[in-house]
């Protein structure tokens, strides 16, 4: 896939125009805001559109959430905190080729990381499709959290629609109410012990990621140009790799598979 953003794919199809995208991204900047939300909010597209055509500039079917027949093996598949971070829904398995493939929903469709990030925890491959933010964020609500969207509480997350917000995903819930999806028991004390080495492992990433962002050397122009001439540089490699292996560590420590102690006396810096 070209290594486009959604803004210019937008502005190449005549969605937005560059005054709307340099608004669109000095709100982004503002709000941190994706900046599909970000153009959504300024009123200058619809979720509708903005599915639309990113489907249509990407070649990604466009999904209606409200209409599929959503398989509760895909939904077991991922997190619910994962799913709300990155706006994302799994509803589906399907066979191509004679291998399964998970079906996700995602409202940005060029969140690479995150579909990397599925594809390296559950061993299979993304089959994406593109569905509203608001759609998605009503899924959620409604598979992992058991609530009507209509009927979502006070201090919740918002779906984004032209020009104003709706409630709907509840936010500051306990930590281990994440823990639904997960099948089978486990012991209060163990599973603990396992947040508590995820949330080390998550620390330790950022200060890796941001260690790495004050450390760079290459030129702002150098990187413009590899982008315009669509050149995979070193540095995106790198970067790929250790999205890997952060991804690797929390799996293990989901699972129980590595100690605090083995993460500090082995893999951590100790910075």
């Amino acid at each position: 896939m070209a290594r486009k953003r959604i803004g210019e794919l937008l502005l190449e199809r005549g969605v937005i125009s560059p005054q709307q995208l340099e608004e669109g991204l000095a709100h982004h900047r503002a709000t941190k805001q994706r900046l599909g939300v970000a153009l959504i909010q300024k009123g200058f597209v619809t979720e509708d559109q903005l599915a639309q055509a990113l489907g249509a500039a990407l070649g990604i079917p466009v999904v209606d959430l409200r209409t599929v027949q959503v398989d509760w093996s895909a939904v077991h598949m991922l997190r619910a905190r994962f799913c709300e971070t990155n706006d994302l829904f799994p509803y589906a398995l399907e066979l191509v080729r004679g291998r399964k493939q998970l079906v996700v929903a995602l409202s940005d469709p060029l969140n690479v990381p995150a579909v990397e990030e599925i594809e390296f925890t559950t061993g299979l491959k993304v089959s994406p499709r593109l569905a509203s933010l608001s759609q998605v964020r009503a899924a959620v609500l409604r598979y992992y959290h058991k609530v009507n969207p209509e009927d979502a509480p006070e201090g919740s997350m918002t779906i984004i629609q032209r020009g104003g917000v709706q409630r709907v995903v509840p936010v500051n819930k306990p930590e281990d109410e994440d823990e639904e999806v997960i099948v089978g028991e486990e012991v209060p004390q163990e599973l603990t012990q396992r947040t508590a080495l995820a949330d080390l492992i998550a620390r330790r990433e950022q200060q890796h990621k941001q260690r790495r962002r004050a450390s760079k050397t290459v030129e702002a122009a150098a990187r413009d140009l590899d982008f315009l001439f669509g050149v995979r540089s070193e540095d995106d490699e790198l970067e790929r790799l250790e999205r890997k292996f952060w991804a690797l560590m929390r799996i293990m420590a989901r699972k129980g598979l590595i100690t605090q102690d083995e993460f500090l006396r082995e893999l951590d810096d100790g910075e």
